[in-house]
C-alpha cells in the first residue's frame, strides 16, 4: 500500500514545501515519482539489492522524500539517521551517528553533498564500509523502467532507530505488515477523507514525522504541506498559514509545539485566517501540558479552531507508531490526580476532570487522555509481576498487536521483545512489549504518567540515563573519567554512581544513586548538568549510599527500573539516604 501511488501517481495532489525564500514549492506526485524513478537507477547502479540497508542522512523534506521512497521501492530496508541540523555540534553529532552506523551496519549512505563531510567522519569513527552517495547524482540518471520491488509481509521494511541519543542504540524492526497495518490504524482512527490536507513541521527522520505525517499522506495521496523543525521555530505563524490561509485540515505535534505557537504569535498575526476547517490536531510523543494547550485554543479558537479537534494520542517506534488516540471530533478528557505516590497495582485516585483547551487546568496532576486503542493494538496496564491490572489501576503499559514491531537490532544483532509475568508467557507466539511507560487505563481510555528508570521525553525526544551519566562524569576536579556507558559512572562523588528518571504525579523526576560521599559541591552541579540536559523544571534528588548498593545486572549494568520502583513507593530506599533536593512526596513519608 505505501508504494501503490507510484503506479499512478496524481498531477492534481503532491507536496508543499516551504523554501529558503518564504515560499511554499509545489511538487505533484507525478513530479516526485518521476525523481524517484531516477533515484532507483541511482540505487542500482551501486548495486544496492532487496534487504541491503540504506541509511538515509537528508534535512531537505523533498530529497529526503525522493531517497526513502527509492530505497523502498527496490527492495532495500531504508534506515532514517537524523541530519547534521538536528544535533549542532560537529563531534557530538559523528559520535552519535557513528554509534548508530556500528548497529545498523548499512550497505551505503545516501546523503548531500551538505553533509557528506559529517557522514564520511562518522562513518571513519565507526569503522563502517558503507559507500557514500549523493542524492543529488540521480538527476543524471536515466528513469529506471523496472517493477518495484514486490515483499512480502513478512520482510523488513524499515529499521526506525527511536529517538534521542543513547549509549546503546538500538533499531526497530518495523515489517512490512507492521507498516502496513498501522497506516490502516491512522487513516481509521482520524477518520481519514479524501479531501484531508495534511500539514507537518515535524522531522522526517522521527516516527512521528515519517510515519504519521509523511508515508500516511503518500498512501492516501492527498496533499502534504512541510517545512522543518527550524523554519517552524523561527516562524511559527506559517505553519498556522497552512490551515488558516491554504486549507490544511490534519497535523500532529508534540505538546511543545502548540505551547510554541501560544507563545510566539501574536492574534494580529492571524488576521484573515480561517481554521474552521481543521479538524485534527494530534498531540504525542511527550506529556501533554493542558494549561499551554488552553492558551493554544484561546489563540486559535476565536479565528475557528474547535477544541473537539484536539486528540490526545500515544505510541512509539515498537509500535510502529500509533498506539492509542482519541477520536476525531470527540475532545480529550483531563483528569487530575492526587498528589501521592502512584504504585504498581494501586488505584488511582481522581480529584478533578476537565476537556483539553476547554479548561484551563493549571497545577499538577493534570493528565491528558490518550484515547483507546486503534484497530488491531492491544493495549493493558500491568503491575509489577507482569500481571494485568484492572481499569483505574496504576502499572506500566503493555502493547501487542498487528503493528507492534519484531524487535530490536542491537550491536549483538536481532532481539525479539519480551514481557515479562507468567501472563506474559501465556501468550506463547504472540509478542508483547512491555514499554517502559506508566499509566493507566480509565474508562477504557489510557492515560500515560511517564517514563519508568531509563529515560524522559523532552521536546518529544529521548533523555536517556546513560547520556546524562556521561555528562556528571565531566564534571572535572571533582567528576574524573566516568564509567564506560551503560555501566554508571565512577569518580567524582567518591564512588559509582547511576541516574534513574521518572515521573511523580505529573512532575518529571531524577534520582542519582551515589556509591559512597558525594561532597556538596558536586551535587550542586550535578543538579546543574541534569537540569540542563534535561529541563529547568526537573525535579533532581541525590541519594547516598554504601559501596554495593546499586543493583546491578549480570553485565555490570545497573538496575535502574529497580531503583526507580523502590523510590517511587514514596519512601527513600531501605540502604540510602537522601543528601540533596527537595522530597517530593508529603512529609512523613520520607525515612
Amino acid at each position: 500500500m505505501p508504494l501503490d501511488w507510484l503506479l499512478a501517481p496524481s498531477t492534481e495532489h503532491g507536496l508543499r514545501i516551504l523554501d529558503r525564500g518564504g515560499g511554499w514549492r509545489r511538487y505533484s506526485y507525478a513530479d516526485i515519482a518521476a525523481d524517484v524513478r531516477r533515484a532507483m537507477g541511482l540505487l542500482r547502479d551501486r548495486d544496492v539489492c532487496p534487504e541491503d540497508r540504506v541509511a538515509i542522512v537528508l534535512a531537505d523534506p523533498l530529497r529526503f522524500t525522493t531517497a526513502f521512497v527509492a530505497v523502498l521501492a527496490v527492495g532495500a530496508v531504508p534506515v532514517p539517521l537524523a541530519p547534521p541540523t538536528a544535533l549542532r555540534d560537529a563531534d557530538r553529532y559523528a559520535a552519535h551517528v557513528a554509534e548508530t552506523l556500528r548497529t545498523a551496519r548499512p550497505d551505503l549512505v545516501c546523503t548531500g553533498a551538505e553533509h557528506r563531510a559529517d557522514v564520511l567522519a562518522a562513518l571513519a569513527r565507526a569503522g563502517s564500509p558503507a559507500g557514500v552517495v549523493d542524492i543529488a547524482d540521480a538527476a543524471d540518471m536515466p528513469a529506471d523502467s523496472g517493477d518495484t520491488y514486490r515483499r512480502k509481509p513478512s520482510d523488513l521494511a524499515l529499521l526506525q532507530f527511536t529517538s534521542g541519543s543513547s549509549g546503546t542504540p538500538k533499531g526497530v524492526r518495523v515489517s512490512w505488515a507492521n507498516l502496513t497495518a498501522n497506516i490502516a490504524a491512522i487513516r481509521s482512527w482520524m477518520r481519514w477523507q479524501d479531501d484531508d490536507v495534511f500539514a507537518s513541521w515535524l522531522p522526517l527522520h522521527h516516527d512521528m514525522g515519517l510515519v504519521g505525517a509523511l508515508i500516511t499522506s503518500l498512501a492516501a495521496g492527498t496533499d502534504l504541506w512541510l517545512m522543518t523543525p527550524r523554519q517552524f521555530v523561527r516562524a511559527p505563524a506559517r505553519w498556522l498559514e497552512c490551515f488558516g490561509v491554504h486549507g490544511a485540515t490534519i497535523t500532529t505535534s508534540p505538546s511543545f509545539g502548540y505551547a510554541h505557537v501560544a507563545a510566539r504569535v501574536r492574534p494580529d498575526e492571524l488576521d484573515g485566517m480561517d481554521f474552521s476547517r481543521w479538524r485534527v490536531a494530534i498531540l504525542g510523543a511527550e506529556r501533554i501540558d493542558p494549561a499551554a494547550v488552553a492558551d493554544f485554543q484561546a489563540l486559535a479558537g476565536p479565528r475557528g479552531f474547535d477544541a473537539s479537534s484536539l486528540m490526545g494520542a500515544y505510541g512509539m517506534a515498537e509500535g510502529t507508531l500509533l498506539a492509542t488516540g482519541v477520536p476525531a471530533g470527540t475532545g480529550s478528557r483531563l483528569v487530575k490526580v492526587g498528589d501521592r505516590a502512584l504504585t504498581a497495582g494501586s488505584p488511582v485516585a481522581i480529584s478533578a476532570r476537565g476537556t483539553l483547551g476547554r479548561d484551563k487546568a493549571e497545577g499538577a496532576g493534570w493528565l491528558t487522555s490518550c484515547g483507546r486503542a486503534a484497530d488491531g493494538v492491544e493495549v493493558r496496564v500491568v503491575d509489577d509481576s507482569g500481571d494485568e491490572v484492572p481499569d483505574g489501576v496504576f502499572g506500566e503499559i503493555r502493547l501487542s498487536g498487528d503493528s507492534l514491531a519484531a524487535g530490536y537490532l542491537t550491536r549483538d544483532g536481532a532481539v525479539s521483545f519480551q514481557a515479562r509475568g507468567a501472563a506474559a508467557d501465556a501468550r506463547g507466539a504472540d509478542p508483547a512489549l512491555d514499554t517502559g511507560d506508566a499509566g493507566f487505563l480509565l474508562d477504557g481510555e489510557l492515560y500515560v504518567v511517564g517514563r519508568i528508570g531509563d529515560a524522559l521525553r523532552v521536546h518529544g525526544h529521548g533523555v536517556y540515563a546513560e547520556d546524562v551519566e556521561a555528562e556528571l562524569s565531566r564534571l572535572g576536579g571533582e567528576g574524573g573519567e566516568g564509567g564506560q556507558r551503560g555501566q554508571g559512572g565512577q569518580g567524582g562523588p567518591g564512588g559509582s554512581y547511576a541516574v534513574a528518571f521518572g515521573t511523580i504525579g505529573t512532575r518529571d523526576l531524577a534520582a542519582v544513586f551515589v556509591e559512597g560521599d558525594p561532597a556538596q559541591s558536586w551535587s550542586v552541579r550535578a543538579e546543574q548538568r541534569i537540569r540542563t540536559a534535561t529541563s529547568p523544571d526537573i525535579t533532581v534528588l541525590i541519594l547516598q549510599g554504601a559501596k554495593g548498593s546499586i543493583a546491578r545486572t549480570s553485565s555490570g549494568k545497573p538496575r535502574r527500573r529497580h531503583l526507580w520502583l523502590r523510590l517511587h513507593g514514596g519512601r527513600v530506599p531501605d540502604g540510602w539516604r537522601l543528601v540533596h533536593g527537595e522530597w517530593p512526596w508529603p512529609a512523613g513519608e520520607q525515612s
